[in-house]
């Protein structure tokens, strides 16, 4: 389980939001647990623990390569959906945004 973000969290201010860094830090875990016992995962570890910057796994090829990976993955699950699909899709993703601005920093 992902504990709540502290007020000084280097991820909540990358995101903006305590509920956006919450999502980052559990997608950060979950790469570094399926990447178990590899130097991407160590370096994703040390950002979770503060002792390292967000913007080093930028610089991590593996890393990167995970990313672009999600990226086709999500371009291509896009693609299969209906109209009305992404416009449902959409309308909740813009739900979830109201209640973010809503809910302050």
């Amino acid at each position: 389980m992902v504990g709540p973000a502290l007020p000084d969290d280097p991820l909540t201010a990358h995101t903006g939001s305590a509920d956006a860094s919450a999502l980052l830090r559990h997608n950060l875990m979950a790469i570094a647990d399926q990447h178990r016992g590899t130097a991407m995962a160590r370096h994703v570890r040390d950002v979770l623990a503060g002792q390292r910057d967000l913007s080093d796994l930028e610089r991590d090829e593996d890393f990167m390569g995970v990313m672009r990976h999600g990226v086709q993955q999500y371009e291509h699950h896009m693609a299969s959906l209906s109209p009305e699909e992404k416009a449902r899709l959409y309308a909740e993703a813009q739900e979830l945004v109201d209640r973010d601005e809503e809910s302050g920093p």
